[in-house]
């Protein structure tokens, strides 16, 4: 992603552009893993040294606040984040605990067409989201 595009992102989110956060954002934009902060600040911390992990955490909350990044715990309780703000579900390795995105726009709309048939009472639905568990092979 270039500079622009993610000042853009940061900017509509309502947050100030700032170097360390276009670093920061750029990592999780092109992560193909779901990273948590400390694999974000591993990613980063060479050609930015200025930049602390208590930085990087920082920076995350405060993207998910301004909703231009998703996090959620993945099943060893461990935290991750997720620049893709569409509906999507994710691939979870249990061989070697990879999480990958999977994209498949019938079975959103299957899941949204079913969830609209078959309401949860007292409970509005915002998104909905499958993991799928299995192996590489």
């Amino acid at each position: 992603m270039n500079i622009e595009g993610i000042k853009n992102i940061i900017t509509k989110g309502g947050l100030k552009f700032t170097h360390q956060r276009m670093v920061i954002y750029n990592a999780i934009a092109e992560a193909k893993n779901h990273p948590t902060a400390e694999h974000v600040f591993e990613q980063i911390k060479s050609d930015n040294p200025s930049i602390s992990l208590g930085t990087v955490y920082k920076t995350l909350d405060t993207f998910v606040t301004a909703g231009i990044i998703q996090k959620f715990v993945d099943n060893k309780g461990v935290m991750r984040f997720d620049g893709i703000l569409e509906a999507h579900s994710h691939l979870y390795c249990k061989k070697t605990n990879e999480i990958s995105d999977y994209k498949n726009a019938e079975l959103e709309a299957l899941l949204t067409k079913f969830f609209d048939k078959n309401q949860i009472e007292d409970f509005d639905i915002d998104e909905i989201s499958i993991v799928i568990k299995g192996q590489k092979l």
